[in-house]
């Protein structure tokens, strides 16, 4: 509400969130850390508890989400405060060392139980429901904050085909020689869309000393992606030094070979950084005809069952 006193006009209130008088003071006394895995600024405000600043909605949109539909272990987002720095976002934290640093040190049954433990975790969000059909894009369906595709945000696409087409930079399927891309990437061809970490690499997994998995982190790329992502991500991401972590998970996470195949063609061709920039090849645009009949097969799929 304006306040006005006489003919003067006050300035609209602030739409910034207003920190609580106790958080100030924490984080006056906390301490300033680094997270050696992103090197994000974080404040340890608490033995449990960190707030992270300017922190990506990918991230703690994700984790709430999970919190509500999964029994995965990660970080609990507590509160979120929008700042004119950005984001903060206090969180509850939970101690353990990255798998990374001490795998190579554990006994066969300790790395046994880790692995079985993390198929788990992928199981369950692999169950979770989207809630629209065909939309490829962050926990709430927007824009995806994913480092294999640069350092902007992607999408969201509206079909798992226009995911395709963005990562052959809008150049046909014909156009590849590559038999891997010609088959994954064939029109209509029937993926799912499955909940995806899509980050899931020893890094990002830590661990007591018990063997015991306490937190899953680095949520920030996480989304509904095509079902192969995660495979494919998880290859790629895992250090060459950890080998034998990769087999195991393979043994308890679905495998794509085929889909892997064609993302390395895909990354062979294309770094990181080049779909920061415009694509100069685009795909035909549709026919309205051609529109209308894919519209129709969203709206078939994304029933009153299926709409979130």
């Amino acid at each position: 509400m304006v306040l006005c006193l006489g003919s003067k006009e006050e300035e609209p209130l602030d739409e910034y969130d207003q920190l609580p008088f106790g958080l100030k003071w924490r984080m006056y006394w906390a301490k300033k850390e680094t997270d050696p895995r992103t090197g994000e600024a974080v404040l340890r405000l608490g033995n449990n508890r960190i707030l992270k600043t300017h922190c990506a909605n990918t991230e703690y949109q994700a984790l709430m989400l999970i919190d509500r539909h999964t029994s995965v272990p990660s970080y609990k987002v507590l509160a979120v405060y929008n700042r004119p720095e950005g984001k903060l976002v206090e969180y509850e934290a939970y101690p353990g060392k990255p798998l990374q640093e001490c795998w190579s040190s554990m006994p066969a049954h300790l790395q046994n139980k880790i692995v079985s433990q993390v198929g788990r975790f992928v199981e369950q969000l692999r169950k979770m429901q989207p809630p629209k059909q065909c939309v490829v894009g962050d926990a709430t369906l927007g824009a995806a904050l994913d480092h294999r595709f640069g350092s902007g945000r992607i999408g969201p696409f509206f079909s798992i085909e226009a995911f395709q087409e963005f990562e052959r930079r809008g150049h046909s399927v014909d156009d590849f020689p590559e038999k891997e891309i010609q088959m994954v990437h064939a029109p209509k061809k029937p993926y799912q869309l499955k909940f995806t970490h899509a980050s899931l690499c020893p890094q990002n997994i830590l661990v007591d000393d018990a063997g015991r998995v306490t937190a899953l982190v680095g949520w920030e790329s996480s989304g509904w992606y095509p079902e192969y992502w995660e495979y494919t991500q998880m290859c790629h991401l895992t250090p060459k030094t950890m080998g034998d972590w990769l087999d195991a998970m393979c043994r308890v996470v679905p495998r794509y070979d085929q889909e892997l195949a064609c993302e390395e063609a895909l990354r062979a061709r294309y770094s990181g950084s080049i779909y920061d920039a415009p694509r100069s090849v685009r795909a035909p645009s549709p026919s309205p005809s051609e529109r209308d009949a894919e519209q129709q097969e969203i709206d078939d799929k994304n029933t009153s069952d299926t709409s979130g």
